[in-house]
């Protein structure tokens, strides 16, 4: 079991959702062993900063911008063996004290997290358990899903519920920079895996990503997707490996959307299925088309 850790977040107006998740991290992380809590903030508008303040967490400004070097601001704050990271708008899971950091016991795991599912639409939520039950354990894969090998991969490796063990993340130069605001989990999971490391993730420790409506999630879908290119542009530069994302495969996806979505409503008994996964692959689709 690990001893203090050092607590990092990276906020940007988060004033929304900051103090249900802060109150639940101090509910849920006994503080004998917070060494220190240290906010990196992109410059808020909002209350953000006193919000953090208030709950005993000391910010500092963003020494960049966007999430790379948000997040290499608060490693910077880091003196602990280990640290552990959060998002502004991410509910920990009860357990995920008892439960993750005890998996870096072995010294080849450099980081360890919980999974998060959406807290609404319940569409969207169902959908994404559904993906967690059907790639968990990517070793494991049918044979007639071994083509969806690195989505298996990278499920559940997010950063805002992971512990790391703070000497390999500078070992290896701190959080990836990219110029985009996403795909720096996707990245650093990469770079772990040269390096011979291993981000476990326990699929029975379940966060909660705190989501207002579809239309939040469709923009996301959308977002992340017109970020693709620069994603897999540093991943292919940092480990040589090739995006496996290719329009015909996206167009494809799309296209058997309402038939895969009609199954996962079924076997979710979640009726809004139906139509949430078409809309969220459509919205996937114009990112992925725009972006190129």
């Amino acid at each position: 079991m690990v001893d203090k850790v050092d607590l990092v977040m990276w906020t940007k107006n988060g004033a929304a959702t900051l103090p249900l998740v802060l109150k639940r991290i101090d509910q849920v992380i006994p503080s004998e062993f917070v060494n220190k809590k240290v906010i990196a903030d992109d410059r808020s508008t909002d209350e953000t900063r006193k919000i953090a303040e208030s709950y005993g967490w000391t910010v500092v400004l963003n020494r960049g911008s966007g999430i790379s070097d948000n997040a290499n601001t608060a490693l910077r704050h880091v003196s602990s063996e280990f640290f552990v990271s959060f998002e502004q708008d991410l509910l920990l899971a009860s357990d995920w004290w008892t439960k993750i950091p005890p998996h870096l016991n072995n010294p080849r795991v450099a980081a360890a997290s919980g999974i998060r599912f959406a807290s609404k639409p319940m569409g969207v939520r169902k959908m994404q358990m559904y993906v967690a039950k059907k790639y968990r354990g990517e070793t494991e894969l049918e044979p007639w899903l071994k083509s969806r090998q690195m989505a298996a991969f990278t499920l559940g490796k997010t950063l805002d519920n992971t512990i790391y063990r703070t000497s390999v993340l500078r070992s290896i130069g701190g959080f990836p920079k990219l110029a985009t605001n996403s795909g720096v989990d996707t990245t650093l999971a990469y770079i772990l895996k040269k390096h011979g490391y291993y981000w476990f993730v326990d699929y029975n420790v379940q966060s909660l990503h705190l989501r207002r409506e579809l239309r939040q999630e469709l923009n996301h879908q959308y977002w992340y997707a017109t970020q693709l290119k620069e994603i897999w542009r540093k991943i292919k530069a940092e480990t040589g490996m090739i995006p496996p994302v290719t329009r015909s495969g996206v167009i494809f996806r799309f296209a058997v959307s309402p038939f895969t979505g009609l199954l996962m409503a079924w076997k979710m008994k979640e009726p809004s299925i139906v139509y949430v996964h078409p809309l969220i692959r459509l919205y996937y689709l114009r990112g992925f088309l725009e972006s190129r």
